[in-house]
């Protein structure tokens, strides 16, 4: 079964300034308006999300589709959501590494357990980061960026960039208790103040920029 929704800038309109909660309390409820707007508002930023955890493109897609068909199915039953985008991550991320794990040694699937996904990179888009660092410190940001962990990685991209607290991220990772999570962060910004040595002062810039603006 493959979901087709089409919607229409006219038809997004309405909920561009809803909350997040009374959206997801619509589609809920059965409004087909409000379900389409969810899926063509998250499904591209879902394929992007799932592309961090593997290379095959049409699982990403299909554990989309799979999501979403649940979703629309079981909507009667679903529990209230503040904020619907940490809502999908947490369950597609759910899906998509218990498929992973299922098929591990499946060939297209090695690339679960290395290092890659999660990559960061300093464009014009990155939340106007990129003008803080000329092209020299943007290098040495990105090499010391590849020097994480893939986990490590993956709690500057939640934190930094799509913003969620240390409670969401705690359940995104899996961590048993919210320190953890923090304790990993803590490691992760040391780590990178240690492999930008000298200019490590533009990465306290950084972090301070952003808690000021978070």
């Amino acid at each position: 079964m493959e979901l087709k929704v089409n919607r229409t800038q006219q038809e997004a309109a309405p909920f561009k300034d809803l909350p997040e909660y009374e959206i997801w309390a619509q589609f809920r409820g059965g409004n087909p308006k409000a379900f389409g707007f969810i899926y063509t508002t998250y499904f591209p930023i879902l394929y992007n999300y799932g592309r961090q955890f593997t290379s095959d493109t049409d699982l990403v897609k299909d554990t989309i589709q799979d999501l979403f068909i649940y979703l629309q199915e079981k909507k009667a039953g679903l529990g209230e959501v503040s904020s619907i985008k940490f809502y999908l991550y947490k369950a597609y991320k759910n899906r998509i590494i218990r498929h992973l794990t299922k098929n591990r040694f499946a060939p297209e699937q090695l690339d679960y357990d290395d290092d890659r996904g999660f990559e960061i990179a300093f464009t014009e888009e990155s939340s106007g980061i990129s003008e803080l660092l000329d092209d020299e410190l943007r290098q040495k940001m990105e090499t010391a960026f590849s020097q994480l962990t893939k986990r490590q990685k993956e709690i500057i991209i939640y934190y930094f960039y799509e913003g969620f607290s240390y409670t969401e991220i705690t359940a995104l990772m899996g961590f048993a208790k919210i320190e953890y999570a923090r304790i990993l962060m803590s490691r992760t910004i040391l780590k990178l103040r240690k492999e930008l040595g000298e200019s490590r002062f533009i990465l306290n810039m950084l972090v301070v920029t952003f808690l000021v603006n978070k």
